[in-house]
């Protein structure tokens, strides 16, 4: 049987992996940051190795070593309501960094698999596209054969704003009409399974439904009730109020930053998945 470790298995789209890589019947190893995160994985996995990667202290050669592969869901939360001070230069880069400088140097790796960002090489001044892409190039280069993972969005993170929804503060940035096409986290799980024993080095994936940043927040809006009204947030508004963020919380600023970013672009990538965001919302909403 042969052994995956995971990065970030308790996260919406790492619990996915564990769940896929069971069904597979591969012998998972995963990591927790805590004592407390390491038991709601037992359940689900063969192993659990408290570490955090962004801290190279916490990782020992043990962690790599008797690993068949390496799957990499380990990103710093997009999500409004999550108050942790690091930055996603810290999270998304130098913790996947780590362990791959780990297992290059004390581990028989046959592929490490990597969940990126779709498109994030058009937007280099963002730190949440910046860390994706910096770690996937450092990755391709490595000896260790990779694939990337990329999707535009996953279905899991617009339940991160319900919070907001809930108290009538969820609103579309600007006029709200580009476009995107995110994809259920089951299914980008999925994928990052098969990438473990295909050739292909990028695999690009979104949902079958295209919708515009503003029907997005309208069907948020609209599971809370069919009658509340999205209210719309002029771009001048916000960026006067980036400056100021950023001096306080540089955290808040850099999520504030890459919401602002994708409500100016389309981003929609081939469509491989088959469930659709509304179905998700009614049941988990």
């Amino acid at each position: 049987m042969e052994t995956v470790l995971v990065l970030g298995g308790t996260g919406a789209l790492g619990s996915c992996i564990l769940e896929a890589l069971k069904q597979q019947h591969y012998r998972v190893r995963a990591t927790a940051r805590t004592a407390l995160k390491a038991q709601q994985l037992q359940p689900s996995v063969h192993e659990v190795v408290v570490c955090d990667p962004t801290q190279p202290q916490t990782l020992t050669p043990q962690l790599v070593q008797g690993v068949d592969f390496i799957i990499s869901a380990l990103g710093k939360s997009l999500s409004l309501t999550d108050r942790s001070k690091t930055t996603f230069q810290q999270v998304d880069f130098e913790g996947n960094l780590n362990v791959l400088r780990l297992a290059e140097q004390h581990g028989r790796i046959k592929k490490f698999v990597y969940v990126s960002a779709f498109s994030g090489e058009k937007h280099p001044n963002v730190a949440y596209f910046k860390a994706h892409e910096d770690f996937a190039r450092v990755l391709q280069q490595s000896q260790i054969t990779s694939a990337v993972i990329k999707p535009p969005a996953l279905f899991s993170a617009f339940l991160s704003l319900v919070p907001l929804a809930r108290k009538g503060q969820l609103a579309s940035l600007g006029p709200g009409n580009r476009r995107t096409n995110p994809i259920h986290e089951q299914e980008v799980a999925e994928a990052c399974v098969q990438a473990l024993t295909q050739p292909r080095p990028v695999v690009e994936l979104g949902g079958p439904v295209n919708y515009t940043r503003k029907e997005l927040v309208e069907l948020v809006n609209g599971r809370l009730g069919p009658s509340r009204l999205t209210p719309q947030v002029p771009y001048w508004l916000v960026h006067s109020l980036l400056p100021v963020v950023r001096l306080v919380d540089r955290s808040l600023y850099e999520k504030a930053a890459f919401f602002v970013e994708v409500t100016k672009a389309d981003c929609v990538a081939p469509a491989v998945g088959h469930r659709r965001l509304e179905d998700y919302l009614a049941e988990h909403v």
